[in-house]
């Protein structure tokens, strides 16, 4: 099944360079781009599901919140990634910690993420080693969420919401499309295309069901 889907993003390097590295591989990717201070002139109730792209300018966020409150009450199904300096969202919760980028340098030394669910879906597409790079902070998804990837104190890396709203948030503090952006950290174009892929899945199953 075909989904019509967007992206919100900004006019950083990182975010422009999303769309032209690697031979343009993701020129075509998302149906529709759009630049985040033209976002509250949007009808996002047209697509499928909407991603929010890394280090988008929160601000810009913030004045369209009613947009993503009311997307979500419809039924629509909001993809964010990277940290929530503000709370855009209502009922997200998060928790900014110091990021290690640098762990990797010393021998046998580890990142300690852990799926929660190991039979999860997403963990037949990844697993917890591809999801290792650094992450800038944690949330904590309200109660009858999935919690999906987690740190070694249980806070979430990765959770589906689809307890709060008629739709669904897919919500991670992994920032692999800044990472593609910017041309480095090879390992986060093989998480994005397998976590994209899960999520088409996954709402494509919640049609299928509905």
């Amino acid at each position: 099944m075909e989904l019509n889907n967007a992206i919100i993003t900004g006019g950083s390097c990182y975010h422009q360079k999303f769309f032209t590295n690697k031979n343009n591989k993701y020129a075509n990717f998302f149906n529709t781009r759009i630049y985040v201070p033209e976002l509250k002139n949007w009808d996002l109730n047209r697509f499928d599901y909407v991603v929010i792209a890394s280090r988008v300018n929160a601000d810009f966020l913030l004045e369209s919140t009613f947009l993503f409150q009311d997307y979500l009450a419809n039924g629509g199904n909001l993809v964010i990634f990277g940290e929530m300096s503000k709370p855009y969202i209502q009922g997200i919760r998060w928790r900014e910690y110091p990021t290690n980028f640098w762990w990797w340098v010393f021998e046998g030394s580890d990142l300690p993420l852990y799926a929660q669910d190991p039979n999860h879906p997403l963990f037949q597409k990844i697993s917890p080693e591809d999801a290792k790079w650094h992450y800038h902070g944690v949330f904590y998804p309200p109660e009858g969420s999935e919690n999906i990837l987690v740190n070694e104190l249980g806070e979430s890396i990765i959770y589906k919401d689809n307890v709060s709203f008629a739709g669904s948030l897919y919500v991670t503090s992994l920032d692999p499309d800044f990472h593609f952006g910017f041309g480095f950290m090879p390992k986060t174009e093989f998480f994005f295309d397998q976590f994209m892929q899960w999520i088409h899945e996954d709402i494509v199953q919640s049609k299928n069901k509905g």
